[in-house]
């Protein structure tokens, strides 16, 4: 049994990994609302969107 606090290499290793996922998830959720953004711009001007 480890001592309350301590961490093993795994445990940083697993928070590292779920560090990364959620800097991806951020990214992605960026570029969902610029596209958004986009596509409300674009139909405000009557500009056709992909």
């Amino acid at each position: 049994v480890r001592p309350i606090g301590s961490t093993s290499e795994s445990d940083t290793e697993f928070d590292r990994m779920k560090q990364e996922i959620l800097d991806e998830v951020v990214r992605e959720l960026h570029k969902v609302k610029d596209e958004i953004i986009n596509g409300k711009r674009c139909r405000a001007f009557n500009v056709s969107w992909p």
